[in-house]
Parts: C-alpha cells; structure tokens; sequence
C-alpha cells in the first residue's frame, strides 16, 4: 500500500451506490489501478481494524478535480459525512495480498531457520566425526596390541623360531 490521500466528498451527479470518481492521478498516488477498490474514512484518520470505513470500487476520471471525491448519497450516509467534509483515501488490500505477504514472512521465517538449524546439525556432525574418529584410533591402536599380543601367544615357536 503506497499510502492515503485526504479528499473533499462532492456528491455524483449521477449516484451510482458503491462507486467513487476521482482524478485520474489520485489512483497511481494510493497504489490502487482502475476498477479496484478503495476504502474511506473520515479524516483524521488513524488506520487500524476499528476505523470505520466504507469501500467503494475507484475509477479515474480528466473531468473531477484533483482534491475531491465523487460519492452518491448513499455511501456519503454509510460513512456518515456530508458534501464538503473531508476522507482519507486508501487502496483497499486484498485478502490474497494479505495470505501472500504473511506466507511470504513465514517462508523466510522458515527458511532462516532451516539455515541455522543447518549450520548447527553440520557443527555436530563435524563434532561427532571426530570424535568417532578418535574413538576408531584409539580402538584400532588397542586392538592391533591385543592382536599382537594374542599372535604371540598363539604362535607355537620351536627354539625361539616361529614354525
């Protein structure tokens, strides 16, 4: 969401329930593209989920003013304002935008995670190697004593001579 703009309600000469005109450069301004939808609010306005607001589908129209907003009466009534009050102006996010950025945070959430739980099962495997390694010589040396120690034991010997 690119941001709000701050607009003076004017009533439609032709009312059209759930549609708003507004300067054709207003829309770029707030992020929304035409047809899309915007929400408005009494002015001042902090944006939060208790705001009330009404949303109405925002189209860019050469022939309004720059610093008005074209509403019908009916949706002048839903927001509780009068010709010549002013509204903030916001595009209204959608609900696949909403699931798109959190599943986006949560994929690199997850995916950091994964990298440092990488990092630390590779720091133990390594840590393990060598103590596996260690272990295996040590336990290699004993055996090959053990080993020597049994041939010499087992080898008959004639006269200090092996058979």
């Amino acid at each position: 969401m690119e941001g709000s703009v701050t607009l003076k309600v004017k009533v439609r000469t032709f009312p059209s329930h759930g549609r708003a005109r507004v300067h054709e450069t207003v829309l770029p301004m707030i992020g929304a593209k035409e047809g899309e939808a915007l929400l408005l609010a009494q002015y001042p306005t902090v944006w939060e989920q208790k705001t009330k607001t009404v949303a109405v589908t925002g189209y860019g129209d050469k022939m309004v003013d720059k610093s008005v907003i074209m509403l019908s009466p009916e949706d002048m009534a839903s927001l509780g304002v009068a010709e010549g009050d002013t509204i903030s102006v916001i595009r209204k996010v959608t609900w696949m935008e909403k699931i798109t950025k959190g599943a986006t945070k949560a994929g690199g959430a997850v995916k950091e995670g994964a990298v440092k739980a990488g990092g630390a099962v590779k720091e133990g495997a390594t840590k393990a190697g060598g103590t596996v390694k260690e272990g295996a010589t040590k336990a290699g040396k004993t055996v090959e004593k053990g080993a020597k120690d049994v041939a010499g034991k087992v080898t008959p010997k004639k006269g200090g001579k092996e058979l």
